[in-house]
């Protein structure tokens, strides 16, 4: 096996951790680790919000709901992961569900959902997220 070839697989698996541990962090309600995965100029946009530039704003945007609700994020398929040099992507399946840590029924808020996310190589060799754009391809659970 060539060396570029060897590094491209290593590259792949190393995208696949950071995607991974997203899921991990979210469901073990860590969320320093979290937002320890995004590149500190990270780029979110998710499904009627609207797109959050930079750490700080996925920061504020994103920790209430870690502070308010147990979540369980399931990748539930990794489609593709990419390496080209010091960027790579991943383009995924997943369902996420909440439930209100004060107790309360469970929320699915996305059954059938699919994600884009690209990374970034860092000074350091370690993979952040750069951007993160999830949609889901069913409505929202109606109450």
């Amino acid at each position: 096996m060539n060396e570029s070839l060897r590094k491209n697989e290593a590259d792949i698996t190393a995208i696949k951790e950071v995607l991974n541990q997203y899921a991990v962090a979210a469901n073990a309600g860590d969320f320093d680790l979290w937002i320890s995965l995004w590149a500190d100029d990270g780029v979110q946009m998710l499904p009627d919000t609207p797109t959050r530039i930079g750490k700080e704003q996925i920061r504020k945007a994103m920790k209430p709901g870690f502070d308010q609700m147990n979540l369980d994020i399931a990748i539930t398929s990794v489609e593709e992961a990419r390496a080209y040099g010091d960027l790579g992507l991943t383009r995924c399946k997943y369902k996420v569900d909440m439930t209100p840590k004060t107790g309360g029924e469970t929320i699915h808020a996305v059954q059938d959902g699919r994600a884009l996310t690209l990374y970034e190589r860092q000074s350091d060799g370690s993979w952040k997220i750069v951007y993160d754009c999830g949609n889901s391809n069913s409505p929202p659970e109606q109450e």
